[in-house]
């Protein structure tokens, strides 16, 4: 038989727990984190975890860029390889701000890439850039999305053979473009699938080359932290 003290103290917890499950059930859901996940579902969660690491694995394209866009690929005979540091910069920043609202995330990046193929040495290039970020969508509580475009500078040890075919006045120091996708878990956001397009070019002219440009396409996994 239990004691008169020992049923209030049972009766007294199962009032506890009765209360703080009504009250959870009661507490409004935030914007910003999915029914499922405890992390923000939008850019709030670049700036909880600001910091990104990523390996990526891509195959260089003969084709040009916008080819490549509408669907088209050929492969050359290299691959890509790279290691990628991202930060996010705070809100308070005034690069963010200036972009804000039209854009959610700013990120500064460094990429180091060793590139392989049947026609060159092996390569090495590092291309520091800037980034900005679309994270806030709707579909976030059932696929966690972020679409981002990167503009930056690279340099590579030597003109990968795809570059300097059929040209002329080649350069190892050219323009960086990056485009990408994210998708992860909404349970578990930090962990990314990335799709990502390397692109390496004059821009036009821009850095007085002759290089017919370079673009790999591939995939990568990236971990937030902070």
């Amino acid at each position: 038989m239990l004691s008169r003290k020992t049923k209030a103290i049972i009766i007294f917890l199962c009032l506890f727990c009765s209360e703080l499950a009504i009250s959870d059930t009661l507490k409004p859901i935030s914007a910003s984190t999915t029914p499922l996940s405890r992390f923000p579902a939008d850019q709030q969660l670049y700036d909880q975890y600001p910091w990104g690491l990523m390996y990526y694995y891509g195959m260089t394209a003969s084709n040009t860029l916008i080819p490549i866009l509408t669907g088209h690929f050929t492969r050359w005979p290299e691959h890509i390889q790279s290691l990628e540091l991202t930060h996010t910069l705070s809100p308070q920043n005034v690069v963010r701000r200036f972009f804000s609202p039209l854009v959610g995330v700013v990120q500064l990046g460094l990429n180091a890439t060793v590139r392989n193929g049947s026609q060159e040495p092996t390569i090495y290039e590092v291309d520091p850039f800037f980034s900005i970020r679309w994270a806030n969508f709707p579909w976030n509580p059932y696929l966690n999305t972020s679409f981002s475009i990167g503009e930056g500078v690279s340099y590579a040890s030597s003109v990968p053979a795809i570059e300097k075919k059929d040209n002329q006045n080649t350069k190892r120091f050219l323009n960086y473009l990056m485009l990408e996708a994210t998708f992860a878990p909404p349970l578990y956001p930090r962990l990314q699938l990335v799709a990502q397009i390397h692109h390496r070019s004059g821009a036009y002219g821009l850095y007085h080359a002759g290089n017919s440009g370079s673009n790999v396409v591939g995939l990568g996994v990236r971990y937030l932290f902070g």
